[in-house]
Parts: structure tokens; sequence; C-alpha cells
């Protein structure tokens, strides 16, 4: 049968003292007042640690609630607390993760239908093309509102749109 010896704080503060130093275990900074002193569980009391004397360190209160409930690696360090991330920080690293656009077909937006950019291999961008791309120069009437690549780029000359809006006005009046 084992006997439990009861000691007073400051008899446990003065033993830890005595064994650790005098200072935050955890800071290694002076207390400037015997009340700011805590006893931080080396091993915390969630993860199975106990209030015996070799388990417990001298810690001022905000470094102990600093440390909170984190286990000590095997060489005696805390790991590293898991910082939260503000928006500007989180925004840097999306931007930090985004790819290089290709200076010869801006990633595939400059390229036609079924064209492979020779520099960086992408393909046309968006992948479903707006009506102007869907349309061949052989269907495309170039006079309606709706447009082929070749009227699009100037390759076919072709009145705007606009006119063809106001002849279908004025064919009402």
């Amino acid at each position: 049968m084992s006997t439990v010896i009861r000691m007073t704080r400051a008899e446990q503060i003065a033993l830890i003292a005595h064994r650790d130093g005098p200072d935050c275990f955890l800071c290694h900074l002076p207390f400037e007042t015997p009340d700011l002193i805590t006893f931080d569980h080396w091993i915390p009391q969630s993860k199975g640690g106990t209030w015996d004397i070799e388990n417990l360190r001298l810690a001022h209160k905000r470094c102990n609630a600093l440390k909170g409930d984190r286990m000590p690696n095997p060489d005696g360090t805390l790991p590293s607390y898991p910082k939260e991330l503000n928006s500007s920080q989180r925004r840097a690293i999306r931007r930090s993760e985004r790819v290089e656009v290709c200076q010869v077909c801006t990633s595939g937006r400059g390229l036609g239908p079924d064209e492979v950019c020779d520099t960086c291999g992408s393909t046309a961008m968006p992948p479903s093309f707006p009506q102007w791309a869907k349309l061949k120069p052989s269907e495309c009437s170039h006079e309606s509102i709706w447009w082929c690549w070749a009227c699009m780029s100037g390759v076919i000359e072709r009145q705007p749109a606009i006119y063809e809006v106001l002849d279908a006005d004025e064919s009402l009046d």
C-alpha cells in the first residue's frame, strides 16, 4: 500500500522550481508574482496525464492556456499550434496556386475548335463554345445576328448587327 504525501501549493512550486528552474517552463521568462504561477500538465489530463510531480511544470497562466492540450514531441518540444489564417492570407495562398497563363494562346482562350497550342498543349477554352464558334463559315449567312469566326474576326466583311435591327424596325412601320 502506497502512502500519499500531501504537499502545500508552495511546497509543490518549490520542488518543481528546484527541478526545472524558477522561470516559466514554456516561455522561460520569470514570474512577476506568485499568483501568476500555474501548474501545467506536461502530458495533458485529457490525454492521460496525472497530477504527479513528474508531470507538472510551472507556467504563466497565458502560456498554459496557449499550450492547451497539445502533447509534447519525443524531444521535449511542443508541436506548432495551427494558426487560423485571415482572409488576406487565404487569398494569397489561392493566388499562389494559380497556374501561369500561356502567352501564346492565353491558356486556350485564343484557340478555335479542335486547335491545340504547340507551346503549352492547351485545347480550346471554354469547352462549350459561344454561338459564333458553333457556326462554320459555310453555314453562316454573314448577315444575321448570329455570326461565325470569320465574321467576328473581320475575315468576311459584314455590316454591324445594329443595322439589321434598325432595318427590321423600319420594315415594321
